[in-house]
């Protein structure tokens, strides 16, 4: 039944926004990247250990890893260069059009059919991800900024779709456990490239990490135990664009702690594009079937 699986993303989307909330305003966002990924790859060794997961995986699954740690790199550093170069308000949406992506590329490339109601439900909450984060429509105004939220959105597509196959041959903490081990040693890559020029790097970045230890940890604990309740959402057999398109609804949540905590501006017209998320979720809620069989 759709609600199992609707309510678990429901319940992800709701704790996901106090990761960014928590990696506001830190000293070095890259570091504090890098640190969530190590956070991540810690949890998810003791789960393996607690759970008794056998950390061998089938041959086939290790392009599924590779896939989705490519994405996940993708999205991050997309998502994190682009917000530096244009406005937030202008890229995101682009960034979260993802849902879009996943329905198009799964109907042409892995032969999947979905049902009227799912596409409907899903264009409904993309329209109000869009009109809720728009200040105004100037997607060219940096054509950099505009390549790198496409590229962040490409990322965002290919670990959804790569995490809803590789879910349903392997337990979640052991494809998480892979990934974030090639997350993390890329990161840490990117992270010694950008500061060559210093004398110490791994001080540096250990450094930063001083600074930021609370927020990080935080975010590390709350965006990891987010993304769990989606992957099993899809060991439970979702689809990644109804899950995908089901997450929109951190937009409004997101809202209502910039509003709060913020005191961001426009809350009354955002939650009024909210509601049209939420209509979306109900449509894919009362859908028997995310696809045609």
């Amino acid at each position: 039944m759709e609600f199992h699986w609707i309510s678990l993303v429901i319940v992800s989307a709701a704790i996901h926004p106090y990761r960014e909330l928590s990696l506001k305003h830190t000293h070095n966002p890259l570091a504090s990247y890098l640190g969530v990924s190590v956070i991540w790859l810690i949890v998810a060794t003791f789960q393996n250990v607690i759970m008794s997961h056998e950390l061998q995986i089938p041959i086939t699954s290790f392009p599924l890893v590779i896939t989705s740690a490519a994405g996940l790199i993708l999205y991050y550093y997309g998502t994190l260069t682009a917000m530096k170069l244009g406005q937030v308000s202008i890229y995101y949406p682009i960034v979260r059009s993802s849902p879009i992506a996943i329905v198009i590329f799964s109907w042409f490339f892995l032969d999947v059919k979905y049902t009227n109601l799912t596409v409907i439900g899903i264009i409904i909450i993309f329209i109000g991800a869009i009109m809720l984060q728009k200040s105004r429509l100037s997607f060219l105004g940096n054509t950099k900024a505009l390549c790198l939220a496409i590229m962040a959105m490409i990322g965002s597509a290919g670990y959804s779709i790569s995490d809803a196959i590789a879910v349903q041959k392997i337990a979640p903490s052991v494809h998480l456990f892979y990934c974030y081990i090639l997350v993390s040693f890329i990161f840490f890559f990117i992270f010694v490239f950008n500061n060559w020029n210093k004398k110490n790097t791994f001080n540096c970045l250990l450094h930063q990490w001083k600074l930021d230890q609370h927020k990080i940890l935080s975010a590390g604990l709350i965006s990891y135990s987010s993304y769990y309740l989606i992957l099993v959402a899809f060991e439970l057999g979702a689809d990644a664009a109804a899950v995908s398109a089901v997450r929109q609804a951190s937009i409004p949540i997101s809202v209502l702690l910039a509003a709060y905590f913020l005191k961001e501006n426009e809350t009354f017209r955002r939650l009024g594009w909210a509601s049209l998320i939420a209509l979306g979720i109900i449509v894919l809620a009362g859908n028997d079937s995310s696809m045609l069989s």
